[in-house]
């Protein structure tokens, strides 16, 4: 197991736990950014003679945020240290995974914008689903099927037909839509 100076720290004087640095200005970063979504959210109507209003729920998530991030700048936590008792020392062969799945993320997020332009959104949600779950999240491929078909149909009854969103159309789209509509 890793030996470091937090954890020195920790058990040397429990009641001060040390921060990591640069802890207490990402912290501040958030309360400021969650500040800011509050103060836009206060402007718009949070009820109406209909019943909620498009202020309601940006009031309550901009609120919550809020409070989170003053808890963990009041309460920063012990460095270094997380449920599981690892430390902040990271494996150079993880950190490489990590940010590999995080690359491939970034890609997926290009295909669904490019795919669903042109493939319509089941075949692309399909695709980029089997593909993420496969490669970036490292399953199978019996789960990286089941997972893209159930959010394709998942995406296409709630979004195209239960809730009339207008989604990319594609072959499969207009022949769903042509049998439910």
């Amino acid at each position: 197991m890793a030996h470091d100076a937090d954890q020195d720290a920790a058990q040397a004087a429990p009641g001060k736990a040390r921060t990591a640095p640069g802890t207490r200005l990402a912290t501040l970063a958030l309360l400021a950014t969650a500040l800011v979504g509050l103060w836009q959210a206060w402007g718009l109507e949070r009820w109406a003679i209909d019943g909620p209003g498009a202020g309601l729920w940006p009031m309550i998530v901009a609120t919550v945020c809020v409070a989170l991030s003053a808890i963990v700048l009041i309460w920063p936590g012990p460095a270094g240290a997380t449920e599981e008792g690892d430390t902040d020392a990271i494996d150079t062969r993880e950190l490489a995974r990590t940010r590999s799945t995080f690359n491939l993320y970034c890609l997926a997020l290009i295909g669904l914008a490019v795919g669903a332009a042109y493939g319509g959104f089941v075949m692309t949600s399909l695709a980029v689903s089997i593909l993420l779950v496969r490669f970036a999240e490292g399953r199978s491929w019996g789960a990286a099927l089941l997972y893209g078909v159930s959010a394709a149909l998942v995406g296409l009854v709630c979004f195209a037909w239960l809730l009339r969103v207008d989604l990319p159309t594609g072959p499969i789209e207009r022949a769903f839509l042509a049998l439910v509509r």
